[in-house]
């Protein structure tokens, strides 16, 4: 009213000049902000319309280089500082404005016609990439914002997919994810794409694909490869299809498909030694070294890390390659049952993490601590690791990884109700985002905690279950595990050792009728296929537990001079490995017969 001057001031008074309707107010703030816009004069006007387009906040360098009335600005600034649409926000090191209210900025900024506001977009990312030439990591969010709504597609993906890996290096995740998400629909709703376009396709793929894997998003990640796996094989570029091989074979790991994943590395491995391409053969190895370590080629899968290693010392900024390969090649000397390197591993990895305030790094080196410290039989210094790594890992799929080896050392120390709080909830995680790496051992420990709760046929069931999910897949570690578990049970109706109390009995009248009396050839037929298969693979620590346990079957059954084989044979792999905790138990255990 007073900028139309209906109301005026008159000797300290204010006076109605003009008849007031209601069609002089806008019922709506909206409209009111409106009416008030379209009362500035028209070079005022655009002024404002321009910095509307930068933000709600603008740079005052910025305004002055995009605007063709660079000579007004200045008078310009005042006037709508004076009439309240605009403050100043800082005076140093830059000259900042900010909208009074961002209503002000929203009504300002839609008054302006979409190919003006496009324009105007444009011309801010041009000036911004040469005012901030020497600081431009600070400003990817915003860049990519002010491209994405103007003309440069190629530039708008490119700043979000920068956008993308600064926020996962932070940490953020799921604002990672959505920086990715909107430069891939960018350029898959763009038709026609061209050459230089698909190859940025590509690359965008392999590089979200890291989101994907934090997230434990295998499902995802899964269907994006292979909506694009003809598209990356068309393409005459052997680096771009090496990494994403790599990326297809790592996948199918993940999802628990250790046979289909080893020949995409292959291929990988191979494409990046034709071309000679570091990257490509570093990741190809780091990934390996894990996939092999599930099959039981654990030989081989050290010789992968170890190269994986060197090709790290190569390439120092890439992080990742260094700890996921030292944690492939700790994991594979777990599987051996040896303690020492693999502890020395685990500390290694903590000092990186450490060093370079990385968490992924201190989380891998925690895990592997811990299962070091389990394969020793020290559950109490294995649970505290795996805490210790849940507690700094920052990405849902590393977590998840943690809670699996909290929960197996939960069971192996009978603390059931914390060991099945754990495991639900890693089987709703991998049913959801098919992270069956984790989620089928986690089978397995749902089956024993079900058995130690006395449902024993339905437990049985789970672990059986497991067991064909492993065999079909190839996962000859967890399978040799699996069947020490196995063995481990009946070994306990033999004994009448827990879970077999009186209560659990007459739960299971009908399954230990049933099984009770072939238990003692079950528990040996189930040792007896662990060592076998541990044997194979040269896991040793997998063979030393199945080795004292199959000793103490027979010591119950009668068998002294085969209790003793077996129990000697378990203490000279427990001397080799360096596992204190089980070599106390097997010289007490043979001290008795």
């Amino acid at each position: 009213m007073i900028e139309s001057e209906t109301l005026t001031r008159d000797n300290g008074s204010w006076k109605i000049r003009k008849t007031i309707t209601e069609s002089d107010i806008s019922p709506t703030i909206h409209g009111l902000i409106s009416g008030r816009l379209d009362r500035l004069e028209k070079e005022t006007k655009h002024i404002l319309q321009e910095a509307s387009v930068i933000g709600r906040a603008f740079l005052y360098d910025i305004l002055r280089r995009i605007t063709e009335l660079d000579d007004r600005i200045d008078r310009g600034l005042s006037t709508l500082e004076r009439l309240d649409f605009i403050r100043t926000r800082s005076l140093q090191p830059e000259l900042e404005y900010m909208f009074k209210h961002p209503l002000t900025q929203e009504v300002v900024y839609n008054s302006l016609l979409k190919k003006e506001r496009q324009e105007i977009h444009e011309q801010i990312g041009l000036v911004m990439e040469k005012l901030f030439q020497e600081r431009l990591p600070e400003f990817y969010e915003t860049l990519a914002f002010h491209f994405k709504q103007g003309r440069s597609t190629r530039r708008a993906v490119d700043y979000l997919m920068k956008s993308g890996e600064k926020s996962l290096k932070r940490y953020a995740v799921e604002e990672s994810h959505q920086y990715y998400r909107e430069a891939f629909e960018l350029l898959t709703d763009k038709p026609d794409k061209t050459k230089d376009e698909e190859r940025l396709l590509i690359d965008l793929i392999i590089r979200w694909a890291f989101v994907f894997y934090y997230r434990g998003d295998f499902k995802g990640l899964g269907e994006l490869l292979s909506t694009h796996e003809k598209l990356a094989e068309s393409m005459d570029d052997k680096a771009r299809l090496g990494m994403f091989c790599s990326w297809f074979g790592f996948v199918q790991t993940c999802r628990g498909n250790f046979r289909d994943a080893y020949p995409y590395l292959c291929k990988a491995l191979n494409i990046g030694e034709d071309i000679e391409d570091n990257q490509v053969i570093g990741y190809a190895c780091t990934w390996l070294v894990w996939t092999c370590a599930s099959l039981g080629l654990l030989d081989d899968a050290i010789i992968y890390g170890e190269r994986a290693q060197g090709i790290a010392r190569l390439l120092e900024s890439d992080h990742y390659l260094y700890f996921k390969s030292l944690g492939g090649l700790a994991h594979n000397w777990c599987h051996r049952g040896d303690t020492k390197k693999a502890l020395e591993a685990g500390k290694a990895l903590l000092e990186y993490g450490q060093k370079y305030s990385d968490n992924r790094s201190l989380f891998l080196g925690h895990v592997e601590m811990g299962l070091g410290h389990s394969v020793a039989g020290d559950l109490e210094s294995a649970i505290q690791c795996a805490k210790n790594a849940i507690s700094v890992s920052v990405d849902p799929f590393y977590a998840i990884g943690g809670k699996l080896l909290l929960s197996f050392c939960y069971v192996s120390s009978e603390q059931l109700k914390e060991a099945e709080d754990q495991v639900h909830e890693i089987l709703n995680f991998s049913e959801k985002f098919g992270c069956e790496v984790w989620g089928t051992p986690a089978l397995t420990i749902l089956g024993l905690v079900c058995i130690a709760k006395g449902q024993m046929k339905e437990g049985f069931k789970i672990i059986e279950d497991a067991q064909g999910s492993l065999a079909r897949n190839e996962n000859r570690w967890w399978l040799s595990r699996s069947e020490w578990i196995l063995g481990k049970i009946y070994l306990q109706m033999v004994e009448g050792s827990r879970p077999v109390k009186l209560s659990t009995m007459a739960r299971n009248i009908g399954f230990l009728v049933k099984n009770f009396p072939f238990a003692a050839r079950e528990a040996e037929a189930h040792f007896n296929r662990s060592i076998e298969i541990a044997n194979q693979i040269g896991a040793k620590g997998n063979a030393g537990e199945a080795y004292l346990d199959l000793g103490r079957l027979h010591r119950s059954k009668g068998r002294n001079d085969q209790a003793k084989a077996c129990i000697s044979k378990a203490i000279q792999i427990f001397e080799e490995c360096g596992a204190e905790v089980f070599l106390r138990v097997a010289n007490e255990s043979i001290a008795s017969l």
